[in-house]
């Protein structure tokens, strides 16, 4: 066992065996034939991840449509992801899983070009520096350019975004701890080198506790993030578990933080949203272990029966209400549902679904009928999955709507990101294991949620 300093928190060494520690797995013909699907549907995901085709200059394309152009850019969020999606596919030591030396050298040079952007060496620079103060990230980067580049300024190409930098630190930090525990030390240094140069209080108002959103070339811009169930908490935690607030202004930044309590269908949620949108309340969970938390029992859970319920009583034929895009070659579009905060329509589409939301209730003791979920999408709907790439980014499940049965023209990377690895944590827990070898992450974690058992791996190492 080993101690955190300054902290009674006994981490507890664990091995994890058959997805013991994340939920039974009850053998029987029906659990034989979801692992068959879960294998296949990871096979295919990772297809499209590494895909020539849907990839530039080892980044993503943020979105990729075999019949409508475009999408070749990608932001902080997706390149992170996409880069421990790497280590994850390698671990799962399936016969289609990366060996080590493709997984090392797709992941180094990801790492190499962030950290070019991040530093100015990439004398490269149309649009002006590549990275903001040497620091963080901007928005959006053409990764089809040689080399890639942050867009021009308009729009919203420079601005600085507190939550996508924060998704990144967090991969990155998952990366490091992976390479580190299995003597990547190259690798492990250059993850490092990036998050340390990270500066989380360059959003952070002291006075009201809260951080940004961020904005064009200022990251005191914009709105502040104030629903613990929007994603913007995954900010808060990095920033402590990066030692970027002291445990009193971690404390008041959570505190500060709206979480209204709601309900539908006699399912209360703890802490609503604010749009209702599926992925605020779990993507989080990607990285941290709310699940066995009161968060997690009280708010992630009763909001993932809620989404169930709710897309029943409309009767629609599916569920999974999350952002996404739209039918055919449609717009990014707002998808949530009750309970939430916002008082107006929670749908822009309704009965427009994307089975990126099952595929983060994977993580949840709902998993099996998160899995039945993707299973019924996959054969009622012949357009959402193609054995080549897995799930377009949404389907019309609303058997009234004009469009019922359509799917959307393009392929997510986001969404694929989020699916693939609530998927692979479902299986073994790996993003978990790994994030919390951080001992800023298991200290973050009990100042957040309490609680006095956080599990890391028993790392075994394996051949490349």
């Amino acid at each position: 066992m080993r101690t955190v300093r300054g902290v009674g928190v006994l981490i507890l060494v664990a091995l994890a065996l058959s997805g013991s520690l994340f939920g039974s797995n009850p053998r029987g013909s029906v659990a034989v034939a979801q692992d068959s699907f879960l294998d296949q549907l990871a096979q295919d995901t990772w297809a499209y991840l590494r895909a020539e085709q849907t990839t530039a200059h080892h980044l993503p394309y943020s979105w990729w449509s075999p019949t409508i152009s475009g999408g070749d850019y990608a932001n902080p969020a997706e390149i992170g992801l996409y880069a421990l999606a790497w280590v994850a596919a390698y671990d799962l030591a399936r016969p289609w899983s990366p060996t080590w030396r493709e997984t090392e050298a797709e992941v180094s040079a990801i790492l190499n070009q962030l950290r070019a952007w991040q530093t100015g060496a990439q004398t490269y620079q149309p649009h002006g520096p590549n990275a903001y103060r040497h620091s963080v990230f901007y928005q959006w980067y053409w990764i089809a350019w040689n080399p890639p580049v942050v867009g021009a300024n308009t729009g919203d190409n420079h601005l600085v975004p507190s939550v996508d930098n924060a998704w990144l630190a967090a991969a990155l930090m998952t990366i490091r701890e992976y390479a580190a525990a299995h003597g990547h030390v190259a690798l492990a240094q250059k993850a490092a080198a990036i998050v340390d140069d990270m500066d989380f209080t360059l959003w952070y108002n002291p006075a009201t506790h809260r951080f940004y959103w961020g904005a064009v070339e200022n990251p005191q811009g914009g709105t502040e993030a104030d629903y613990i169930s929007n994603e913007n908490r995954i900010i808060n935690f990095v920033a402590r578990a990066l030692g970027h607030l002291s445990a009193d202004e971690f404390r008041l930044s959570i505190a500060a933080l709206e979480g209204p309590t709601g309900s539908f269908g006699g399912i209360t949620v703890a802490q609503m949203a604010w749009d209702g949108s599926y992925f605020t309340y779990a993507a989080p969970a990607l990285f941290v272990r709310e699940v066995g938390t009161d968060y997690g029992r009280d708010t992630l859970l009763p909001a993932t029966q809620a989404q169930i319920a709710y897309a029943r009583e409309q009767g629609y034929e599916a569920w999974g209400l999350s952002d996404c895009f739209d039918v055919g070659g449609g717009g990014y579009v707002q998808q949530g549902a009750p309970p939430a905060a916002r008082p107006t329509a929670l749908e822009e589409r309704p009965g427009l679904v994307t089975p990126h939301a099952a595929g983060l209730a994977l993580i949840t003791p709902l998993a099996t009928e998160a899995i039945t979920t993707l299973q019924e999408l996959a054969t009622t709907f012949p357009c959402a999955y193609t054995p080549t790439f897995g799930f377009r980014d949404s389907v019309m499940a609303h058997p009234d709507a004009p469009a019922y049965g359509q799917c959307s023209a393009r392929y997510s990377a986001l969404a694929q990101e989020w699916l693939f690895l609530g998927l692979v944590n479902h299986l073994n827990g790996f993003v978990w294991h790994y994030f919390y070898r951080n001992p800023g992450v298991v200290l973050a974690h009990y100042e957040m949620y309490g609680g006095g058992q956080v599990y890391v791996p028993l790392v075994i190492e394996r051949g490349g």
